[in-house]
């Protein structure tokens, strides 16, 4: 969101939170890692290895991403991201599943880097197979912006904000995107 800066993360997060909805969020792997163990406030939901209800959605989430050749400041390896997962689910007591990942699952269209190579995440793949979330949303790839599926789960980039890239997503009978620009 904001590269190391986490103050600055969370005057951001309280900006979105003032159109009037709460904010749900997990940190990027540019992002400071005390936002990971930051859990938010009244508006602004921090999901990294939690689950929070919203009505019937249930919403989870793992922030960062495995660690890559960047040595970004937010990384980890397969294992921890396996078992927050696993700790957040455990919360998970039914309803609309969503998952917020930072990085994407491996091997999809949202994974793409522009090198050719799959930089995706296998412990959120492994993750979206076993439990199948309704919806998975993730960035981290910023020219992988798209949709794909893994099973019965809608897997969704949204493209990066600091392009002005966003979607809006819709959860009804189906999952509907629409993929918008600000500039």
């Amino acid at each position: 969101m904001t590269n190391y800066d986490a103050k600055r993360a969370k005057q951001f997060l309280h900006v979105l939170a003032g159109a009037g909805a709460p904010v749900y969020f997990v940190p990027g792997n540019m992002d400071s890692v005390e936002l990971r163990d930051w859990p938010g406030d009244e508006d602004v939901h921090a999901l990294h290895g939690r689950c929070e209800y919203r009505g019937s959605l249930a919403l989870i989430g793992v922030g960062g991403s495995p660690h890559g050749p960047f040595r970004s400041p937010f990384e980890y390896d397969e294992n921890e991201a396996a078992l927050l997962l696993e700790k957040a689910v455990k919360s998970y007591s039914g309803g609309n599943l969503i998952l917020l990942s930072h990085c994407p699952p491996k091997d999809t269209k949202i994974d793409l880097a522009f090198t050719g190579e799959h930089a995706g995440s296998l412990a959120v793949r492994r993750f979206v197979e076993k439990v199948q979330p309704v919806l998975v949303v993730s960035g981290h790839i910023h020219e992988a912006q798209g949709i794909d599926a893994i099973s019965n789960s809608t897997l969704v980039n949204t493209g990066p904000a600091q392009r002005g890239k966003f979607a809006q997503i819709g959860l009804n009978n189906a999952v509907k995107v629409d993929f918008a620009k600000l500039f």
